[in-house]
């Protein structure tokens, strides 16, 4: 099942154009550095049928690495949606957690109602070098809850998982960039030059 779906899922990014290609003018990305190709999860919001499915197996990934968790998580803003469609399907309770604390009222940084001692699975989009996500992670635990997973749609393959392991939380991914890259050449999103360009420019970058 586990290959069936990394290859469905795959082409739903394709197919809604959340991969998208520039190999002649590359991407900016948050870092400041620049990439041959973007990934926009934010795009499988619109689309009920593929965002179903996704919840699905996202459910099934957890499941399978037995992930437990008191409360489901989402990150500002991107991780959001997802973690509140897996939290509904999973019956688990949904909460969100701020880039920054707030900086009025309770200047909290996790909005809904968690208990200090309980666990948390934060579920995002995607994952690049990890860095974002331990502050996500750091905001969890600083309410007093524990986060050992965390689930994401895509990994971007660029050091994310290993950045998480050193804090102790494990990545479980749906699809990595490999999965989608196999697929787009398979199925023509994806040119044979492009792929060069693009392998070239990932052996510069930690995996």
């Amino acid at each position: 099942m586990k290959n069936e779906m990394t290859q469905l899922v795959a082409g739903f990014l394709w197919e809604t154009g959340a991969i998208k290609i520039s190999v002649d003018k590359p991407f900016q990305m948050t870092s400041g550095k620049f990439s041959p190709f973007y990934i926009d999860c934010r795009l499988l919001i619109s689309f009920p049928i593929q965002r179903d499915i996704i919840t699905l197996y996202a459910q099934w990934v957890c499941e399978e690495n037995r992930v437990e968790a008191d409360y489901l998580a989402g990150g500002e803003t991107a991780g959001i949606p997802f973690a509140a469609w897996l939290a509904e399907k999973t019956g688990k309770p949904f909460v969100y957690v701020r880039k920054s604390p707030k900086g009025h009222g309770l200047t909290s940084q996790i909005e809904g109602k968690t208990e200090p001692g309980k666990t948390v699975l934060l579920y995002e989009d995607l994952i690049t070098d990890g860095k974002s996500k331990l502050n996500f992670i750091s905001g969890i635990r600083q309410a007093g809850c524990g986060v050992e997973h965390c689930l994401v749609i895509l990994d971007r393959q660029e050091g994310g998982a290993r950045l998480l392991a050193d804090q102790g939380v494990q990545l479980h991914a749906l699809l990595t960039i490999d999965n989608c890259f196999d697929v787009g050449l398979k199925n023509g999103f994806l040119s044979a030059r492009d792929m060069d360009i693009i392998n070239g420019y990932r052996e510069k970058r930690p995996s």
